[in-house]
């Protein structure tokens, strides 16, 4: 039997859209997959069906986002002994029922927050090291909430068309050297560093707001997953098309079997070891990405040999009545402590939040 056949008999029987190429050609394209496609493209360029950030992608293992056919698809992609092999499936826009907790949370929120203020103050009064530490615990805690909740909020944006989108333009290097310039001065006593590289005044068309919790939710992914001297490197590249903003660390990595699973909402990590969220941090880089008409990938380096995103942000981006390129708004500061210290607030350590540094 040729390799070819025995594919086809193994792939033919999934319910899932699956393509395998050789030597950049599409040789095996099951049933589903036709269809997704609308076409049988078997024997054809790769490049004729898949997007050039797939098929030039040289990693052994990753995972993104393409348009296929008419449909926007999660593409998972591996390479054995040659073989290029994509198992996709459409992108499910749906997230839970849970917008009636969340509401609920929010009025919690706000009592959590009076309550560690007010506690804050009898703290300092009575010199009470041991008070101060259970108020910056509580601060924690508020803003692990409120992360969640904005994630969860953009998701749901996203998913029904409400998430307001306000490109404008945009230093992206600016955005990123002062977020990362303010995360390297919060943690000063832990062992991670974050180094940042790109020309200077990178301009786009962009959401300054969602730009920057796209970036926090990449960097807290890395923090969490640093070891000991970790080293997170941030950096902008240019393409014809496309503005990408890379994150790479020497961290824990992902194991291979987990990597088809990044951009699951509501997941969580059996290794307890591992700091716990809800899982929706990959998800909404994704969407915001896509939002920018562009796309992420996630590269696999194996256990303990880092992670590789890279965050593909289209240049064709029209600001609604704008007619300059020159004058940006000055609403949004990507430098407010309550916008980092909500996206970090799952790796941050518990002096990070005294209410003295909020103010």
């Amino acid at each position: 039997m040729s390799d070819t056949a025995l594919l086809n008999a193994a792939f033919s029987m999934l319910d899932q859209p699956v393509i395998i190429s050789r030597r950049e050609k599409i040789i095996l394209m099951n049933d589903e997959a036709i269809i997704l496609a609308g076409a049988d493209y078997t024997g054809k360029p790769l490049d004729m069906l898949m997007p050039s950030h797939v098929s030039n992608n040289q990693a052994r293992q990753f995972i993104t986002t393409a348009f296929v056919g008419k449909k926007n698809c999660i593409v998972k992609a591996s390479v054995i002994e040659g073989y290029k092999i994509f198992v996709l499936s459409c992108n499910d826009n749906t997230i839970g029922e849970f917008s009636a907790i969340f509401s609920s949370l929010k009025s919690s929120m706000s009592n959590i927050k009076f309550s560690s203020a007010c506690i804050s103050v009898l703290a300092e009064n009575e010199g009470n090291e041991k008070l101060l530490e259970y108020v910056c615990s509580l601060n924690r805690s508020y803003y692990r909430i409120k992360r969640t909740i904005d994630n969860y909020n953009t998701l749901s944006g996203l998913a029904d068309g409400t998430l307001p989108f306000c490109p404008e333009p945009t230093d992206i290097t600016e955005l990123c050297r002062s977020t990362i310039d303010t995360l390297n001065t919060l943690m000063d006593k832990q062992d991670v560093r974050i180094s940042f590289n790109a020309e200077p005044h990178t301009r786009i068309m962009a959401d300054r707001a969602l730009i920057q919790q796209l970036l926090l939710n990449l960097i807290s992914n890395s923090i969490s997953h640093s070891h000991r001297n970790g080293r997170i490197s941030v950096s902008l590249l240019r393409t014809d098309a496309y503005l990408i903003i890379a994150v790479d660390d020497n961290g824990s990595g992902i194991p291979h079997e987990e990597l088809s699973r990044v951009f699951d909402r509501y997941r969580y990590d059996v290794n307890l070891s591992q700091p716990q969220g809800p899982g929706l941090g990959l998800a909404v880089v994704k969407g915001i990405a896509e939002l920018h008409k562009g796309t992420l990938i996630v590269e696999s380096r194996g256990v303990d040999m880092g992670t590789s995103v890279r965050v593909m942000l289209s240049y064709d981006i029209q600001a609604p009545g704008r007619k300059s390129f020159s004058a940006p708004t000055e609403d949004y500061d990507e430098r407010s402590m309550p916008n980092i210290l909500t996206g970090l607030s799952d790796c941050l350590t518990a002096e990070c939040y005294s209410e003295m540094l909020e103010d």
